[in-house]
């Protein structure tokens, strides 16, 4: 009733036509602009949100195993359609980035936010080894590129999404909701799940920074079979998790300009969609190795505990990992972060899970006809929860 009343043309997540058509019409909908789809995606959110709810919150006798996989489906769908069609709107914007350049350094840049993406876009129209370094000033986010990307036709993207479609939470669902044979035990798992996804899904993360130390000390890792010396360095997501969003830091292929012909505007069109640029890092000139330097600004609505722990994913393996990333400096006063990178990362920023346990009290008192104030002291903040 809720979704009927609301009447805002947004599809019912239960009615598997109306998800599949809502789909496949923006599929097909390959020339929308950045801005577009920043405002589908909150419809795309809201649609993941009732899905998972339903997941999590439906007791086992009221929903199939075959809706409960449809279910899961439709998340996994509409999460890759969203990156599809960002890259399809950044594809989009590189084919006429000359029409932008900048007037002091003959290079394109951006940036567009809003409450669930951040999106930054610089464009190596001239490259100019003076112009390897760039700071985007309305988001805060910066880089620096060694000197041989700085020579080539490349466009350096920063993708900040507010929320994560890359950590294997759609498969937690799943397999956590998997069990319908013994319904106490099913239900005592959903209510669990269903705190974590609350506590996700909101506009504040309880983490606060408890420490000014400059310089990250990872720990709270597991190794991989194989001995101890040259196990890589992987995330347990169980111990870490990933907090403020996903980072998508990509260098990417500069499509063709378009040229002016007299009174005509001409440009050579490929059909191969958003490519990557084939960066392998060289020798600098001190003999290292060459390495992107990135500076992120951290949320505003996000707070840390402690000093984040950055971890880049391997779609291959499905995981957060450590390796590949050095020089980390935390700036806590002016809540940004800076490391080197050997490549092109997706990066999150994570912490401990298990930092503000256990509990130290809690508290339930009326503060008027149907209120009441819940208060829980944790090991690092006092969170008061005002009831209506």
């Amino acid at each position: 009733w809720e979704h009927y009343l609301s009447c805002d043309g947004t599809p019912d997540p239960t009615v598997p036509q109306e998800v599949n058509t809502f789909m496949s019409l923006w599929h097909d909908n390959q020339d929308e602009d950045v801005q577009l789809v920043m405002e589908k995606e909150e419809v795309v959110l809201n649609l993941i949100e009732k899905l998972e709810s339903l997941l999590l919150e439906t007791s086992p006798d009221e929903i199939t195993e075959k809706q409960r996989d449809q279910y899961q489906e439709f998340i996994l769908q509409l999460q890759d359609l969203l990156r599809k069609k960002y890259n399809e709107a950044t594809q989009n914007l590189l084919k006429t980035a000359s029409m932008y350049e900048d007037a002091e350094t003959g290079n394109m840049h951006t940036a567009i936010k809003d409450k669930n993406s951040t999106f930054c876009i610089w464009v190596n129209l001239k490259k100019k080894a003076r112009f390897k370094s760039y700071v985007f000033q309305e988001a805060g986010h910066g880089f620096d590129l060694p000197k041989s990307l700085a020579l080539s036709s490349v466009a350096v993207r920063v993708l900040h999404t507010r929320y994560d479609h890359v950590s294997p939470l759609a498969a937690s669902l799943k397999e956590n909701s998997s069990n319908t044979d013994d319904a106490k035990e099913t239900e005592e798992e959903t209510e669990k799940n269903s705190d974590i996804l609350d506590v996700t899904s909101q506009g504040i993360w309880l983490f606060f920074m408890c420490s000014t130390t400059k310089v990250l000390r990872l720990s709270i890792l597991y190794e991989e079979p194989g001995g101890r010396e040259e196990a890589p360095r992987v995330v347990d997501l169980q111990q870490l998790v990933p907090v403020g969003g996903v980072y998508h830091i990509d260098a990417l292929q500069l499509p063709p300009q378009a040229q002016d012909v007299g009174d005509w505007s001409m440009v050579e069109l490929l059909d191969v969609g958003l490519e990557v640029y084939p960066y392998s890092p060289g020798e600098a000139e001190d003999g290292t190795q060459e390495a992107v330097q990135i500076t992120l600004r951290l949320p505003d609505n996000v707070i840390y505990f402690k000093v984040p722990v950055v971890a880049r994913w391997e779609p291959a393996g499905q995981q957060w990992r450590i390796d590949g990333i050095s020089n980390i400096t935390y700036e806590a006063e002016e809540k940004s972060i800076s490391f080197r990178m050997g490549a092109f990362y997706t990066v999150a920023l994570l912490q401990d899970a298990h930092l503000n346990l256990p509990y130290q009290a809690w508290e339930l008192h009326p503060t008027g006809v149907d209120e009441g104030l819940f208060t829980v002291t944790a090991v690092f903040a006092t969170i008061q929860i005002q009831i209506k």
